[in-house]
């Protein structure tokens, strides 16, 4: 594996919570942060490098997976288009600067320790939620070690169900439980992220389940900062007043093997993001 795997953000039209997330994330991380001009600002920060988006959303692979992308979900256009894209955007970068791996985070997701001192038992690893109805299909890369590999088995899955449609087959039923039921969400990047690891499992590594540091000590990444989801429960880490409860050291409680585990990131998703305010950084250690 690479020695120095720097961090990944992707995100356009400047937001205060990114700033915030910057400053903690890149305390102990190198960053490449991937934007419009409205984030170019955000570099005179130690450790982030600002790469202008531009170059990868006028590329000719970028635009033809654009032009034969569906929208099978409740959400806009627009906010699908846009993470399907990131992993488009990520293919590319890794192989314009040549990198082995990269660590990818979403820009509402900080990181409280230096992503090169964990030990990875994979390649490749993100959170993929054990407890799933069929229909729920999710996996997610707001925390998680990708490379070209990776990018290149996403896209040619991205083909095969939206432009050639011979696996169209694998997101049809899904589709249909969300418009006969009237269920909100759908289609999205998660989903394929999720097709992807029940192909290649020996591959992947589920880190919803716990790691290790370097040093030894057992380390956990949040799926997200709202509810106590981990690998045995949806209730089992501590949860109050409708959110996780961090403890000193940055430690979370798993109630159901009644032990603390040290947290490494926090994923302020959805409405969550009122959480990451300018004093967040005031009680966590990072």
């Amino acid at each position: 594996m690479t020695k120095n795997i720097p961090c990944v953000i992707i995100h356009k039209k400047y937001k205060p919570y990114l700033k915030l997330n910057l400053e903690i994330t890149s305390k102990n991380n190198e960053i490449y942060l991937i934007g419009d001009n409205s984030l170019k600002f955000l570099a005179n920060n130690k450790n982030i490098t600002f790469i202008d988006i531009d170059k990868y959303e006028k590329s000719e692979s970028l635009n033809f997976f654009k032009k034969h992308f569906i929208n099978y979900s409740t959400n806009s256009f627009e906010f699908e288009w846009f993470c399907f894209a990131r992993m488009f955007i990520l293919k590319e970068f890794i192989k314009e600067y040549n990198l082995e791996q990269i660590f990818y985070i979403d820009s509402d997701n900080l990181l409280l320790t230096d992503i090169n001192e964990i030990k990875f038992k994979n390649n490749v690893a993100y959170l993929i939620p054990q407890n799933q109805h069929k229909n729920r299909m999710t996996a997610s890369i707001h925390s998680s070690l990708l490379n070209s590999w990776y990018c290149n088995i996403f896209s040619d899955l991205f083909e095969q169900i939206f432009v050639n449609k011979n696996k169209f087959n694998l997101i049809d039923e899904k589709i249909n439980f969300h418009k006969e039921n009237n269920v909100k969400g759908g289609i999205c990047d998660m989903t394929l992220h999720f097709l992807i690891y029940q192909e290649y499992k020996d591959k992947i590594q589920n880190i919803i389940f716990p790691s290790y540091s370097k040093g030894g000590e057992k380390v956990v990444f949040m799926n997200v900062f709202s509810n106590g989801e981990g690998p045995i429960s949806k209730n089992n880490y501590l949860i109050k007043n409708n959110k996780l409860k961090i403890f000193e050291g940055n430690k979370i409680l798993d109630i159901v093997e009644n032990e603390k585990i040290k947290v490494c990131n926090i994923h302020y998703q959805g409405s969550s993001k009122k959480y990451l305010k300018r004093y967040t950084k005031y009680f966590l250690k990072f």
